[in-house]
């Protein structure tokens, strides 16, 4: 755990989405947390939400998973060093936290033409019969390693480590561009 507090200073430009896109719009999640869930043996993700609902039920959140027995818990609230601990010391032992608010960022993209635009970085199929509002996904965005999470019909999360950000915020914003020009260009 560190012992010296981090400035948490965004990767983004500093007026995100000012080209005022309409069919996609691109926003960063400028608060919250990311933890990294390890379960040991075969823990599910239903036990793991009762677990964290009773320990932190003020932090909500939702579960996204990469892979078996691996989960990043993520919310919209930010929680300080204390907190984290005391959720941590709080844990069944076949679980394990580690902090990644500051190792990784959430990026926001909505809008109607939303699939339209991360088709064209991803072989995620994204159609809504097989990527419903809640799935998760790890992939590649263009060159980028992300992880994709589906929040509503016509809304994705994309979480990347934290140096990727500005380079995927471009390919995001290049990937838009055809959807968000002004008509009779």
């Amino acid at each position: 755990m560190r012992d010296f507090l981090l400035n948490n200073v965004s990767p983004f430009p500093a007026k995100p989405d000012a080209n005022g896109h309409a069919a996609v719009h691109i926003a960063p999640v400028s608060a919250g947390f990311v933890i990294h869930v390890l379960g040991n043996g075969a823990p599910d993700e239903s036990g793991l939400t009762k677990v964290l609902g009773d320990i932190a039920p003020d932090l909500g959140g939702g579960l996204r998973s990469p892979s078996p027995g691996q989960w990043f818990w993520v919310g919209d609230c930010d929680i300080s060093q204390g907190r984290f601990a005391e959720i941590a010391g709080h844990m069944p032992a076949e679980f394990a936290l580690s902090d990644q608010t500051h190792g990784r960022v959430r990026i926001m993209l909505s809008g109607a033409k939303v699939r339209d635009v991360l088709i064209k970085g991803t072989m995620v199929d994204l159609a809504d019969d097989v990527f419903a509002v809640g799935a998760s996904a790890m992939t590649m965005i263009g060159h980028i390693g992300a992880m994709i999470t589906r929040t509503d019909v016509e809304c994705f999360e994309i979480m990347v480590l934290r140096s990727f950000a500005e380079s995927l915020w471009h390919e995001l914003d290049q990937m838009a561009a055809e959807f968000n020009q002004p008509h009779g260009i």
